[in-house]
C-alpha cells in the first residue's frame, strides 16, 4: 500500500519503510485506473519513523493526491483507513486514540487508532473527515491477556505531521 500526496510543489509515494525495504524496484499500480508505473529510486527514507519516500513516476502524475493534514487530530476523532492487505481493498473506521513518543521539536512520532487493520496494510492511508492524509499506517500492537492469549490491540501509524517536518527538512538538505 502507499499514497500519493503533495509536499512543496512535487507529488510523492509515500509508504512505510519496511515494506520496501531492499526493494530494487517497485510496480505501482493504480487503484483507480489501472495506470501503472515503476518507482526505482527513493528520494529519502526514515527507518525508525518508518516511512519511505519516492516520486510518482511520470506516467502516473495524473493521479490526484491527499493532502497532509496540517494538524494533530485531536483524541477521539474519526478517521478512515484504506489499505490494501493481501493485494484486496480494505477500508475501516475508527477513532485517534493518542499521539506518541514526541521527538525533540515536540511533533508526535507515532499516532495510534482504533480502525482495525490486517497484515499487509502498512503503507496504507489513514485519513481524516475532510480527506486528508493524518498518517501512514506502519503496525498493529499486541497485548497478551493474564491467561496468555494473544490479543490483537490498536493500529499505529507514523503521523503526517512528522512525515511533512521530515520531508521538508530533507527536501531544505538537497533532496529533488
Amino acid at each position: 500500500s502507499g499514497v500519493v500526496t503533495r509536499i512543496m510543489k512535487r507529488k510523492y509515494v509515500l509508504t512505510a519503510h519496511h515494506v520496501v525495504e531492499g526493494s530494487r524496484q517497485i510496480r505501482l499500480e493504480s487503484f483507480g485506473d489501472q495506470s501503472t508505473g515503476i518507482m526505482t529510486q527513493p528520494h529519502g527514507w526514515h527507518r525508525l519513523y518508518d516511512i519511505a519516500v519516492y516520486p510518482l513516476p511520470k506516467e502516473m502524475n495524473h493521479l490526484p493526491i491527499l493532502p497532509l493534514s496540517p494538524r494533530i487530530l485531536p483524541k477521539g476523532e474519526k478517521v478512515g483507513v484504506a489499505a490494501f492487505p493481501g493485494g484486496k481493498f480494505s477500508d475501516t473506521t475508527g477513532i485517534i486514540r493518542e499521539y506518541r513518543a514526541p521527538g525533540p521539536d515536540g511533533v508526535p512520532t507515532e499516532v495510534i487508532f482504533t480502525a482495525a487493520v490486517d497484515k499487509g496494510a502498512s503503507g496504507g492511508m489513514i485519513i481524516d473527515k475532510y480527506a486528508n492524509l493524518v498518517g501512514i499506517v506502519t503496525a498493529y500492537q499486541y497485548f497478551r491477556s493474564s491467561d496468555g492469549y494473544k490479543i490483537k490491540g490498536d493500529s499505529v501509524g507514523t503521523p503526517s505531521i512528522l512525515i511533512r517536518a521530515i520531508i521538508e527538512r530533507k527536501v531544505k538538505q538537497g533532496w529533488r
